[in-house]
């Protein structure tokens, strides 16, 4: 059996781990424990990818100068209990016009990227601590640009989330990537890293990507490399484009450009490799080199981070000194916690005050350093440069 091609940027997952995860399709099972366990193990490997990839992008989690430490995440596989999941947790799989569909990502999603009522779909799930079965009815939407044979928004007034059909066939050309799932609409290209190898020499800011994504239209024809299981990155050049699209339900992932005329991404879990040439992969590196800035940190995603200083009804406090390098720079900042996946660390005892956390927020932060968009936290610990710092 092949191993997914997941990217070289989580290659210390164990290939052991993910093969016995995913190597029998689950619909082949018959026992209904096996199947919804397996289920939600292979959906935990793409969450935890989702998790680990931004931390391997960044190599500074905090843009700001006035910061001489940052908050490296503590790789931590938790399964939480029924009342505590999101709805794709409870139900990561689910069936509608007689295909089987997959959650990709625990986030959900908002309505902009959502079009029409196309049906209902019935999904089941299973609580692992009691082997109690449940069964619930969703509305299903069109996701703009997407042909609900690929994807679906599946939920109700409680939140949508985007599910991918299994086992589709992989584009074989770029065209037919680029156009199936509108990657012009559905992705900025503004974050890329300079890599040399697996060394990451200068983080960029982008001002426009169109004449990037132009370029790649240009390259249509280029035909996918079916010959390798993953980009291999050693002994090449290449930009790393964070690519985050909540259309698709990916987030901080990767596009690389090398020099050599490769694009290869892992957008869609598994990894694919295209050849455009290396005067059309030229032309990419050029403009890129020539329309951004450097910048501290390729993640589209916004965080703050530091230590809970008290937990309060409906909020927590995350204070930012301890990461400062002079103490009178530090801020406070109020954290609502009215997402299930940033409750949920509280309600259960995981989070205590003192701890060192992340916190992924959307939206802005108020002037009174209030943070109303919050909705995923890590616990860390406190790094310099790479080095874990004990005090």
């Amino acid at each position: 059996m092949n191993i997914p091609r997941i990217v070289d940027a989580i290659g210390y997952i164990d290939d052991d781990l993910i093969t016995a995860a995913l190597e029998d399709p689950p619909r082949k099972r018959h026992n209904l424990m096996i199947k919804w366990m397996s289920v939600a193990a292979c959906l935990a490997l793409v969450m935890i990818a989702g998790i680990l990839v931004p931390h391997f992008l960044r190599t500074a989690t905090i843009a700001e100068s006035k910061y001489k430490y940052h908050v490296s995440e503590t790789e931590r596989a938790i399964e939480w209990p029924w009342k505590y999941k999101t709805p794709a947790e409870k139900y990561p799989v689910v069936k509608f016009n007689g295909k089987q569909f997959t959650a990709k990502s625990q986030n959900s999603i908002h309505t902009e990227v959502m079009g029409e009522v196309i049906g209902n779909c019935v999904a089941e799930g299973l609580d692992s601590d009691t082997g109690k079965a449940y069964t619930e009815t969703f509305e299903v939407r069109k996701i703009k640009g997407i042909s609900e044979e690929l994807m679906i928004a599946v939920g109700n007034e409680d939140g949508f989330y985007v599910y991918a059909a299994d086992e589709e066939a992989v584009p074989d050309t770029l065209s037919k990537l680029l156009e199936l799932y509108e990657l012009s609409q559905n992705l900025e290209l503004n974050y890329a890293t300079k890599c040399e190898g697996y060394e990451e020499k200068e983080e960029l800011l982008l001002d426009n990507d169109e004449k990037i994504w132009r370029i790649l239209y240009g390259c249509g024809d280029a035909k996918l490399d079916d010959t390798i299981d993953f980009f291999e990155r050693e002994n090449r050049r290449c930009l790393a484009f964070t690519a985050t699209s909540e259309a698709l339900g990916v987030y901080n992932r990767v596009i690389y450009i090398s020099e050599d005329g490769y694009f290869a991404t892992n957008i869609f879990d598994y990894e694919y490799s295209y050849f455009i040439g290396k005067e059309a992969a030229g032309q990419i590196i050029s403009y890129v080199q020539k329309h951004s800035t450097e910048t501290k940190s390729s993640t589209s995603l916004p965080t703050i981070s530091g230590t809970v200083t008290e937990i309060g009804n409906g909020y927590i406090m995350v204070d930012d000194t301890v990461l400062c390098k002079k103490s009178k720079a530090g801020k406070k900042y109020k954290v609502y916690t009215d997402d299930i996946k940033i409750r949920r660390w509280i309600e259960s005892g995981e989070l205590k005050e003192g701890d060192l956390v992340i916190v992924e927020y959307e939206g802005e932060i108020s002037s009174n350093y209030e943070v109303k968009g919050a909705y995923s936290i890590f616990t860390g610990t406190l790094e310099e440069n790479g080095i874990l710092n004990q005090e």
